[in-house]
């Protein structure tokens, strides 16, 4: 399963994305792992580096792989695999669990895969 993320705002730097997958994907993990979280969550954040420009229509996948491997890339190149159940649980959770991130986007999911599962 992968998560797709877009960048739409054209003055976005990977500082910016960082910060919010710190804020954001901690909150998630607390929520699964208590306090006992900080290793992980340093480690996934730590593959978004400075020298990565993500201009106006750079592509984010988080994709978990068996394993509960959490493989990253940007624009198709790989930054970093990370094994952990939990980091996979709490990004899938971010977005299409029970107060994702952007709830239209979890409406779309929900339906794409509603009339995946008709045919």
């Amino acid at each position: 399963m992968t998560v797709r993320l877009q960048i739409v705002y054209g003055k976005l730097s990977i500082r910016s994305v960082r910060n919010a997958f710190e804020e954001s994907v901690g909150k998630k993990l607390r929520k699964f792992e208590g306090s006992d979280n900080k290793e992980v969550l340093q480690q996934f954040t730590s593959l978004f580096k400075d020298e990565y420009k993500i201009p106006q229509g750079s592509i984010i996948d988080l994709s978990r792989e068996r394993g509960h491997v959490l493989r990253t890339t940007i624009d198709g190149n790989e930054v970093g695999n990370i094994q952990s159940k939990a980091l996979c649980r709490s990004i899938l959770e971010l977005y299409i669990g029970d107060d994702p991130f952007d709830r239209k986007a979890k409406e779309d999911v929900e339906l794409n895969l509603a009339s995946i599962l008709k045919n």
